[in-house]
């Protein structure tokens, strides 16, 4: 069995590597102060064809496989988390409309896919309600098909890009049948009458990616906007889109491991205490071997489940139970990794200024977005049969 990757995927690598150290590092701490997104660095992304990396060329993709869009995510958030998953949403919305602008509505291809990939506009999908979260059979807000168009009315929470200038589109899972319970994505066009979104929270975490509440009050758009069929919401997106996406969240939570190592590792052979670097501290060595075993059995866990996702046909749904697996071990594991980072840096680690504080706040939100801790521990015992 061979574990090195591709000389492809390596090349894939370098790239983004490169360039996060030139362009996305130096101004990481500043766009977390001041909580502003930097437009010119996703147009950046999309000028190096990384936002595309995982999408097919008929849209303006590099075909490449999937697990090279996780190393490029990755390397991102070994820096700046919040450019990591503004990318990771923006690439898995337009996921959501792939099918349908590959096969029956090609014009979807340049109105909202091609933009994305080229780093000029974003994409937001809308799952998460006030009432809804984990539990996503209780989501409440509903369309209702009116001649040729869809009227829908309700409010999402916490979701990521809408509030994003050139934002194209909210993937809405709606219901579209209150007694059936039936759910539906619909595709909402950003400026459509009815549809208006609050200002974007004020964050501990992510504080650079943009995050708000939208609501729709007699929000209509035309009933070709239907993503897929009437009825495939929940398994449309909660189960094929996700079952991808959280193996990306996992990278990008990897990431940030492997970001708290570096300063770690640098700190350790830099900080002196009693005479010598902490580094030749056993307390020290004992938490950073431990950072960087859990860093590589992440990394094990998710190549072998992006490899096996890129062998599942585009709409299909991939292995939940190892997206899962993923999700739930390499967030987790990015906390802890986070919380060694802080000890090992000691007073400084809690400064503002010092990037494993950052780090330290951006891990929190992994264990509950994009599928808690606790969901994705129930879905692995519903794989083993409990």
């Amino acid at each position: 069995m061979n574990f090195d990757y591709s000389e492809t995927q390596q090349q894939i690598r370098s790239l983004v590597r490169e360039f996060v150290i030139n362009e996305v590092a130096p101004g990481a701490e500043h766009r977390d102060r001041t909580e502003e997104f930097d437009y010119g660095l996703w147009k950046k992304l999309g000028e190096l064809g990384i936002i595309g990396i995982n999408l097919p060329e008929e849209v303006g993709g590099s075909g490449g496989d999937f697990l090279s869009f996780n190393l490029a995510v990755e390397e991102i958030s070994r820096v700046d988390l919040s450019l990591g998953v503004t990318l990771l949403v923006a690439e898995g919305a337009a996921r959501i409309v792939l099918p349908e602008a590959l096969e029956s509505k090609p014009a979807w291809k340049d109105k909202y896919i091609r933009p994305i990939v080229r780093g000029e506009a974003f994409g937001a999908m809308g799952i998460t309600e006030p009432e809804a979260g984990s539990d996503t059979a209780n989501i409440q807000t509903y369309a209702v098909l009116d001649g040729d168009e869809w009227v829908i009315n309700g409010s999402k929470a916490f979701i990521t890009n809408a509030g994003l200038k050139n934002c194209l589109f909210v993937a809405a899972v709606l219901l579209t049948d209150r007694a059936k319970r039936e759910f539906s994505v619909i595709l909402v066009p950003t400026g459509t009458p009815g549809y208006t979104m609050e200002p974007k929270y004020r964050k501990m975490s992510w504080r650079s990616s943009d995050t708000r509440e939208l609501h729709f009050d007699d929000c209509r758009v035309p009933a070709e906007n239907l993503v897929g069929k009437r009825g495939e919401g929940r398994g449309r997106v909660v189960v094929a889109v996700f079952s991808k996406l959280r193996i990306v969240s996992g990278s990008s939570a990897l990431g940030l491991h492997q970001g708290c190592i570096d300063e770690s590792l640098k700190y350790a052979k830099e900080r002196m205490a009693f005479g010598r670097p902490i580094g030749k501290n056993q307390y020290v060595q004992g938490m950073l071997c431990e950072m960087v075993l859990e860093a590589e059995m992440g990394r094990l866990l998710r190549d072998k489940a992006a490899t096996l996702a890129d062998q599942v046909k585009e709409g299909e749904v991939a292995s939940m139970y190892l997206a899962s697996l993923v999700k739930w071990f390499c967030c987790d594991a990015a906390n802890r990794a986070a919380y060694s980072a802080v000890q090992i840096h000691g007073g400084l680690g809690i400064m503002d200024e010092c990037p494993v504080s950052r780090y330290y706040r951006d891990a929190r939100v992994w264990t509950i977005g994009d599928g808690t801790a606790e969901i994705q521990k129930l879905i692995v015992a519903r794989e083993l049969g409990l």
